[in-house]
């Protein structure tokens, strides 16, 4: 590791920051360094500051979006809170949460470019710098593309190309893995390692931390807005691992087993950060047999029937190919794949704003070329990859009380106490009167969620991503809710690349590739199945690669172990 000792990179005294129109600090009395060249994780539960502290680093915060900084801010020698931010973009680089915030061209190749030539670097370094983070990326094929035509992992990964191709000291990362697949998630983890060997400092804000923690140099943790901890993340785990579980700090799951099981009294090991770390502790251990539960149940009724459909865009791209499948009452389904495999074609198929150009879709018992929009609408709710897209008003209670009245619900009295119920059951009643703009991303999926339920119809809800920006708290009260929709009889589709989800809360899983469906099955089929795992650029989660570690060192383990209640449930 770089162990490089300089005057820090970034250096903030005593920062405390209010947004314009807010009574309450979102940071308050930070204090930090990053050193320069090192690789800092930035961890913390939603709503913690975590953006509004990484755009405070690049002079977005107050400069663009306004209120009220004090204390002190350094970044490669400059005030951040003074220094023009087009000047401070030659010292700290930024990847949004979203990354369609910063674009500024039309094509992918100018997008990547326009950082560099705005630096008025030479000509030929800028188109070297092109072609080396288009290959990196992997968007060579898609160069010539139109930025607002790429899928939801497609920009994520576009957006990461211009920051690197700035080649600034500093490169901030917020959330650059939430909507790509595992494979892609581990081709950044690289890049970061490479970045780090160059020199770079890198600030990065995840919740993938199995790929990151073990690797990284230094983690900082926040929370409510105040840095509760700074060091080497194996020292922040073995003195704050029980208060970021408490918090909903997403831990791997090797991890959480030894913080939990050391918590209880039953470990007196160094907690494992990795999978291989946890298979060499745990070698000892001693497992009770288990069946998983036999349920039976009667056979659903099928809500959607998709036979051979296919579905060619206007430039003759074929982003589905001879998808089969079924959806019923009360399941709960994940489609899983790799970016640009055709997930998100199919969810606007399923909502009605794509029609099939080849085969056959049912929906509800009716063709899928006789449903109007509108009317398919009060059966199937759609929260988009990216939620602020659907949003139409001011406030997050205005939002909500649209929905109601554009379908029909005028009822004041009705309308008020739906509204207040749903901002309680999501979590962002101290949001209500916010700009949904204004809001995190964990929060702005919520209310998209919100919106798509407050009617009471629907029979399916389809949620694109719906862990990202999401901590482990808000995660369990989300699944909670989809548990409660399923006993209504509520069918939920999920598109995500959360491995972890799909392996503890789904019943079926549906993974495509190359705009074909390679694998429809139950999850233990799809992680029993090494070969389609890595056609779909996926990756098994860190608690099935430590009970294959453990099986191999010869530990008898019982099948099942989706979760770490059911590894700890297991012991002996």
């Amino acid at each position: 590791m770089n162990q490089t000792l300089q005057e820090p990179l970034v250096r903030c005294e005593q920062v405390t920051y209010k947004h314009y129109g807010k009574t309450a600090p979102a940071l308050m009395d930070i204090n930090l360094t990053i050193r320069r060249g090192a690789f800092t994780l930035l961890v913390g539960p939603s709503g913690s500051g975590k953006s509004t502290l990484c755009m405070a680093l690049t002079g977005i915060v107050p400069q663009i979006l306004g209120g009220k900084l004090t204390g002190a801010i350094n970044v490669n020698g400059r005030d951040a809170s003074k220094t023009p931010v087009q000047e401070l973009a030659q010292s700290a680089g930024m990847l949004f949460q979203d990354p369609e915030w910063m674009f500024a061209t039309l094509k992918v190749e100018d997008e990547i470019a326009f950082g560099p030539e705005n630096l008025r670097r030479d000509p030929k370094q800028i188109i070297e710098s092109v072609e080396k983070t288009l290959n990196f990326v992997g968007l060579q094929a898609l160069r010539k593309n139109l930025v607002w035509a790429l899928s939801g992992g497609q920009t994520q990964k576009l957006g990461l190309a211009s920051v690197v191709a700035m080649d600034t000291p500093l490169i901030i990362l917020d959330e650059p893995t939430a909507n790509l697949d595992p494979a892609a998630t581990h081709a950044v983890h690289r890049l970061i390692l490479k970045l780090r060997d160059e020199g770079k400092a890198v600030l990065l804000v995840t919740k993938d931390l199995d790929e990151f923690m073990a690797e990284a140099d230094d983690m900082i943790l926040l929370a409510e807005g105040r840095v509760l901890a700074q060091g080497a993340p194996r020292d922040i785990v073995a003195q704050h691992g029980d208060k970021m579980l408490e918090l909903g700090v997403w831990l791997p799951e090797p991890t959480e087993i030894g913080l939990r099981l050391k918590a209880d009294g039953k470990f007196d090991k160094p907690v494992p950060l990795t999978v291989d770390e946890a298979v060499t502790v745990f070698s000892e251990t001693k497992f009770r047999a288990s069946s998983p539960d036999q349920k039976l149940v009667a056979e659903p009724e099928t809500l959607i029937r998709a036979d051979n459909v296919e579905f060619v865009y206007g430039n003759n791209f074929k982003a589905l190919r001879g998808v089969s499948f079924d959806i019923k009452q009360g399941e709960i389904v994940a489609i899983v794949g790799q970016n640009g495999a055709g997930k998100s074609t199919l969810s606007k198929l399923l909502v009605g704003l794509q029609k099939p150009t080849a085969g056959e879709m049912t929906m509800f018992g009716r063709s899928a070329k006789r449903w109007k929009v509108q009317d398919l609408a009060n059966h199937i709710a759609l929260v988009f990859q990216n939620p602020e897209h659907q949003f139409l008003c001011d406030t997050v209670r205005e939002e909500l009380a649209y929905s109601l009245l554009a379908q029909g619900v005028d009822d004041a009295e009705v309308v008020n106490k739906r509204v207040e119920e749903m901002l309680a059951r999501l979590d962002i009643a101290d949001a209500a009167d916010s700009h949904p703009f204004s809001l995190s991303a964990g929060a702005k999926r919520r209310l998209g969620v919100a919106t798509m339920l407050i009617g009471g119809s629907a029979k399916l809800l389809i949620v694109d991503e719906p862990t990202y920006g999401q901590d482990r708290r808000l995660t369990e009260r989300l699944i909670h809710l989809i548990n409660k929709l399923r006993e209504e009889g509520i069918a939920v589709l999920m598109i995500t690349h959360d491995m972890r989800l799909v392996d503890a809360h789904i019943d079926r899983a549906i993974v495509m590739a190359n705009g074909e469906k390679i694998f429809d099955g139950s999850p233990n089929e799809l992680f029993q199945s090494p070969g389609l795992i890595e056609r779909a650029s996926l990756r098994t989660t860190s608690l099935r690669r430590l009970v294959d570690g453990l099986r191999l060192r010869g530990v008898s383990v019982p099948d099942g172990l989706n979760t770490v209640d059911d590894f700890i449930g297991a012991m002996q």
